[in-house]
């Protein structure tokens, strides 16, 4: 069995790891966590521990994780996404901060990440349907199929192609004959994400991609378009509250 599996991509990002101990952290990411088959102990700024087998993290709410002798799935969806917009609004996150769901609620989805993780499977359609059905099961309402226009998708080949050099609203809008605003706003209206983070997620993915092929995080930087390791650890760490070194062993 292998020790991890990662998957990044447009906003939203899925690590499946084994024995994973944090010390108190925070991101900028919604994250939602669920055990395979073990409770996992979890605390919020530095309260008492609370054990769970499924917790919903506010963003920018400190907490600690403590996950022993299992396999963990962690879930982290940007702050703009609307997958975050909805699970805030439905489950009133913003005054909780950490909510707790029994691993009986969320059975039938778990067991779908299971099999992910086992499967040779790393494509955008499955995981984001799995992270559609889980987002479903928490706020007990249906997502909605977005059918991405054309334009916006030669728009995200040309982003992935164009990692290393200048990246700006105004040339990727030009090569879609789109103007900025309208390009800005239909990008956003139809990923759910500001252009502007979309390619900081692509960096990400680009980067971490080259790490799991085995090549140095120095070299996974520049691959992601990242000034040097420096920047990449630190946005690594800012999005996901934990440094690269520490998961990705």
């Amino acid at each position: 069995m292998q020790k991890f599996k990662l998957y990044i991509s447009g906003g939203m990002a899925v690590y499946i790891g084994r024995q994973v101990l944090t010390k108190m952290h925070a991101h900028h990411a919604l994250e939602i966590v669920m055990s395979f088959k073990k409770s996992f102990l979890i605390s919020k700024n530095g309260t008492e521990f609370e054990k769970s087998d499924c917790s919903i993290i506010a963003a920018d709410l400190p907490h600690q994780f403590i996950g022993k002798d299992d396999f963990y799935i962690f879930i982290y969806l940007d702050a703009e996404l609307n997958y975050t917009h909805r699970l805030e609004a439905s489950v009133h996150l913003e005054k909780q901060g950490l909510l707790h769901y029994s691993g009986s609620e969320i059975e039938a989805v778990r067991t779908e990440f299971v099999n992910w993780f086992n499967s040779a499977s790393n494509e955008d359609e499955n995981v984001h349907n799995l992270i559609g059905l889980l987002v479903e099961k928490l706020t007990g309402s249906q997502s909605s199929v977005n059918q991405i226009e054309e334009r916006i998708k030669q728009s995200i080949a040309f982003l992935h192609s164009n990692l290393h050099g200048e990246i700006s609203l105004a040339n990727i809008a030009s090569k879609v004959h789109l103007s900025e605003s309208r390009f800005a706003h239909l990008f956003k209206e139809q990923t759910g994400i500001s252009f502007r983070k979309y390619i900081l997620w692509c960096r990400m993915q680009a980067a971490l991609q080259e790490v799991m092929k085995g090549q140095s995080f120095t070299n996974a930087a520049y691959s992601g378009g990242f000034s040097d390791v420096a920047h990449l650890s630190r946005t690594f760490t800012e999005m996901f509250g934990v440094s690269p070194s520490e998961v990705l062993k």
